[in-house]
């Protein structure tokens, strides 16, 4: 470990504390001098470090993401490596390359801006510099098979609630069928899973789970205004521990998720349920009363016919008044 990342290590598990160069160099086994130079290439990398005569150094946070803050919040638990760019076309794009070459591994892309950040569909995310969180994972799939892929979907929703409500304990977060997270009436994120498959033999090797969340944002393309927000564009949480809360969450989500433990916490989020919605299957559109989640995280609509059907993709398009 280099003499940064044990300064790093040290000071983020202090965070408020003033700590001398003094303790901060025994404390890593180094001189006063290698402590300095940390401290200043990390003031660079965007940490924000403050420096006081007579009382040392005290750790704020950090304004960037960073590959190695986000694995000493996460207690490097996460067992992969952890990839953090400026700017790329997509974090989904990065893990299929990646998956490429490293078919059998566990693997996290970030980036403080996407260019081309897409979600279901191939829908364009917005994803501008440093107001979000724009992050994929690769879960390799042991099983290989594709069943029951929605309650992947659908778990990783909860987790991600999860995440985000211990980080905004006030803010009232809703899921709106599949993988679409809501707040007061706007979307704040979205995830998308897309499975990499094995061609010659069918079979799915791993999925990437990707998750994009407007935190402070607030300069939405026009035509996006009135249906996108950020969570909060007063509140800047620190987002290399909010990553590393999410990371924590989803691997651990990916190797239980058919349990389908969640569900219960997915129903009592759901923003469609006892509503009439609008479904958009391929070309074909549905209206019916959300009745509930499958035990597969399908939707089940009972029809104006008094019919029931289950769906386990489309889009809910439109969420009227409760029924």
């Amino acid at each position: 470990m280099t003499t940064k990342e044990q300064v790093l290590m040290t000071l983020v598990a202090h965070p408020g504390t003033w700590l001398s160069g003094d303790q901060l160099a025994q404390q890593i086994g180094r001189s006063r001098e290698s402590v300095w130079k940390a401290i200043n290439a990390l003031k660079k990398q965007g940490h924000q470090i403050e420096s006081r005569k007579n009382r040392g150094y005290c750790y704020r946070g950090s304004q960037r993401l960073d590959a190695t803050a986000i694995q000493i919040h996460g207690q490097h638990q996460f067992p992969g490596p952890i990839e953090v760019v400026a700017e790329t076309a997509s974090t989904q794009l990065l893990a299929k390359e990646f998956l490429s070459q490293h078919p059998a591994q566990i693997a996290a892309f970030l980036a403080d801006q996407q260019t081309a950040g897409y979600g279901r569909q191939g829908r364009h995310f917005y994803s501008p510099a440093n107001t979000g969180l724009y992050l994929s994972v690769v879960i390799p799939n042991p099983t290989q098979a594709l069943a029951n892929v929605g309650l992947l979907t659908t778990g990783i929703s909860v987790s991600v609630l999860k995440v985000l409500q211990q980080f905004y304990p006030t803010k009232d977060f809703q899921l709106k069928w599949v993988n679409d997270i809501y707040l007061d009436h706007h979307k704040v994120g979205g995830i998308i899973t897309e499975a990499s498959l094995e061609l010659e033999s069918s079979s799915t090797m791993a999925f990437i789970v990707g998750i994009g969340l407007n935190l402070t944002t607030t300069d939405f393309p026009q035509e996006l205004r009135t249906r996108a927000q950020a969570v909060d564009t007063t509140v800047a949480v620190n987002r290399n521990q909010l990553a590393a809360a999410l990371l924590a969450e989803v691997v651990a989500l990916s190797k239980r998720y058919t349990s389908a433990d969640f569900l219960p916490a997915y129903r009592a989020k759901s923003a469609v349920l006892g509503k009439q919605v609008t479904l958009q299957v391929g070309r074909q559109v549905v209206t019916g009363l959300a009745e509930d989640i499958d035990a597969h995280g399908g939707l089940v609509l009972r029809l104006p016919s008094g019919d029931h059907q289950i769906f386990t993709s489309g889009e809910v398009v439109k969420v009227g008044v409760e029924a």
